[in-house]
């Protein structure tokens, strides 16, 4: 189901150039900031070769909603609750794993090296759902609830500014300097 989420930038954002390598604004999400995630496009490729990033199930709720990670990031898929969870990741109608954690602190390691959105559920408890972002850019966050965001380190450069609600498919480009 696709939610009708209108995101928008700050007019900061938009308005002058980045000072300092940092990039901050806030994401207008009306409905919800719970599965918007902001990079930057332009940069060189990312590579997650040798990161790790913890996606864990705790009390019927993957942890975090949202995920993004570079390119060659390897995610363990964590157990965090004391009964059977599995996971169930998806890139549009394909199942890229499925595989069942029924011992609490099971940890299954998966690298993903393909870019996309994948969406992720637990068999054994419909309610559950989430997203793992996959992205080229190394430049990127996950909105906070009140839509802020924060992406530091970015070389001086021209790029393009991604507010996408993977969610409701709803993209905003903008460009960005930083100086």
């Amino acid at each position: 189901m696709k939610r009708n989420i209108l995101v928008a930038l700050t007019l900061a954002a938009l308005a002058a150039p980045v000072l300092g390598g940092t990039v901050t604004g806030t994401a207008d999400c009306r409905g919800g900031c719970d599965s918007v995630v902001v990079y930057l496009e332009g940069a060189a490729a990312a590579s997650g070769d040798g990161t790790t990033a913890v996606f864990d199930q705790k009390d019927k709720v993957f942890i975090p909603h949202l995920l993004p990670v570079a390119k060659g990031t390897t995610v363990e898929i964590k157990n965090g609750d004391p009964f059977l969870h599995n996971v169930h990741i998806y890139q549009g109608r394909e199942t890229v794993l499925n595989i069942a954690l029924p011992f609490q602190g099971q940890v299954i390691p998966h690298t993903f090296e393909e870019p996309g959105t994948y969406a992720v559920s637990c068999d054994a408890h419909p309610e559950m759902s989430a997203y793992i972002v996959v992205l080229e850019s190394p430049y990127f966050a996950a909105v906070g609830e009140d839509g802020s965001y924060r992406i530091a380190d970015v070389p001086a450069g021209s790029y393009t500014l991604v507010v996408s609600d993977v969610a409701g498919d709803k993209v905003v480009r903008s460009p960005v300097v930083v100086e």
